[in-house]
């Protein structure tokens, strides 16, 4: 009798080994932002997915800044790609300069980071947010056939934050994506309308929360007025001068209450508004780490007034602070913020709107402080950074069975 052996080809075990879950992975984490709320969102996504079962995390940074020290830090830091881009800061001349001479390296830039994926058997490269250092880097996941997975925090530039070479980095680098992340439904529906992002490339995760400080039930003071924060870059969209507005209704109302305005940013447009202003802070720089847990810690209600919105970071932090908050009926900022649960959404854009909305959580402190629990809540369960992690994880070992399998077919 002949023996009979069965066998499969290369390919066929190929096949197979596509169409089985995709468990164990070594993921580049890439963000080649100088600092600001990039930095932390790539740390926090990069300390939690290293607690994710099968995940091997990596990551690329610019030298020498935020990310790449908050990565040196960590206990067990997951390797690191620092690359170089300029020395300076892009908000003076100098800076813009430094930058664009800066661009005359992207070749180097290119084959460095080549040579780290080869090197370290990344199986997918994910963009936390993307810079216009990025194109440099485009054409080395298709030519290495690595899957890519970029995080759109927004669809389109903010009005007065954008340039063209943005927009062109931007329009680059969603084309190239084999999978979105997009933070709220307001953004996925934008990438749909304005770049077709298909549906099935696209998962929304929304925003984690960053901790500065104590995370409590807060309650309306007795001893003081009750104090507003606007927190953050100061930018047109961010609608600052609606804010004055309406805290000057406030005032002029009677209401007991005060003002905190901290970030930095260009306040020369603000400067008649805020004339003749009582009760107003102003702290015009940016604030370090350490500042801004006392900042949370002194502030009742944040407000985010904007008149454009993709999502927030600010409206996070406040929820994990417990703080409510009070917006602008735009963009993501309706699904960050739930009416009456963690906050209040104004009924219009308008300073009276938004004034209103405040005098109420002021008025009611039941209500204060149940959007205050409710907030706590909502960071707990649904914008912690394993929980994050968790569903970006889900989405990558997703890009990666498709792209494996595309590949095999």
């Amino acid at each position: 009798m002949t023996e009979l052996t069965l066998t499969t080809s290369p390919a066929d075990q190929t096949s197979a080994t596509a169409a089985r879950e995709v468990t164990s992975l070594r993921v580049l984490f890439w963000h080649w932002g100088r600092g600001g709320a990039g930095s932390k969102y790539t740390f926090e996504l990069v300390r939690a997915a290293s607690s994710c079962h099968g995940i091997e995390p990596f990551v690329s940074a610019v030298e020498n800044c935020e990310l790449a020290g908050l990565i040196n830090d960590m206990p067990m830091s997951p390797p690191m790609c620092e690359i170089q881009t300029f020395v300076g800061d892009k908000g003076t001349m100098s800076g813009k300069l430094a930058a664009v001479r800066g661009l005359t390296g992207l070749l180097r830039i290119r084959r460095q980071f080549e040579a780290y994926i080869r090197e370290h058997r990344i199986d997918v490269v994910i963009c936390t947010m993307l810079s216009i250092w990025d194109i440099a880097v485009l054409p080395v996941m298709r030519r290495l056939g690595t899957p890519f997975v970029l995080v759109m925090h927004d669809a389109n530039p903010h009005p007065g934050d954008s340039y063209p070479f943005r927009r062109l980095a931007m329009r680059q680098e969603i084309a190239a994506a084999d999978g979105v992340v997009v933070l709220t439904e307001h953004v996925r529906q934008q990438a749909i309308q304005h770049h077709d992002v298909r549906e099935d490339r696209m998962w929304t995760i929304p925003h984690g929360s960053f901790e500065f400080g104590a995370q409590e039930l807060r309650s309306l003071p007795r001893n003081r007025p009750p104090r507003l924060l606007f927190f953050g870059r100061i930018l047109a969209y961010k609608g600052l001068g609606l804010l004055l507005d309406a805290y000057r209704e406030l005032r002029r109302e009677g209401v007991r209450v005060e003002l905190d305005i901290m970030g930095s940013g260009d306040i020369g447009p603000y400067t008649a508004k805020l004339a003749g202003l009582d009760g107003v802070r102003l702290t015009n720089r940016w604030l370090d780490d350490g500042e801004i847990g006392p900042a949370l810690a002194n502030t009742e209600i944040m407000v985010l007034p904007y008149v454009e919105a993709s999502q927030s970071g600010v409206a996070a932090a406040a929820a994990a602070a417990g703080i409510p908050s009070v917006a602008t009926p735009v963009g993501g900022l309706v699904e960050q913020v739930r009416h009456e649960e963690t906050g209040l959404i104004a009924d219009e854009v308008t300073a009276s709107s938004l004034a209103m909305a405040i005098r109420r959580l002021l008025d009611c402190p039941a209500l204060y402080e149940k959007c205050s629990l409710g907030a706590l809540n909502h960071a707990r369960e649904d914008l912690g950074w394993d929980t994050i992690a968790s569903r970006m994880m889900d989405a990558a070992r997703e890009v990666v069975r498709r792209s494996r399998t595309k590949g095999t077919a």
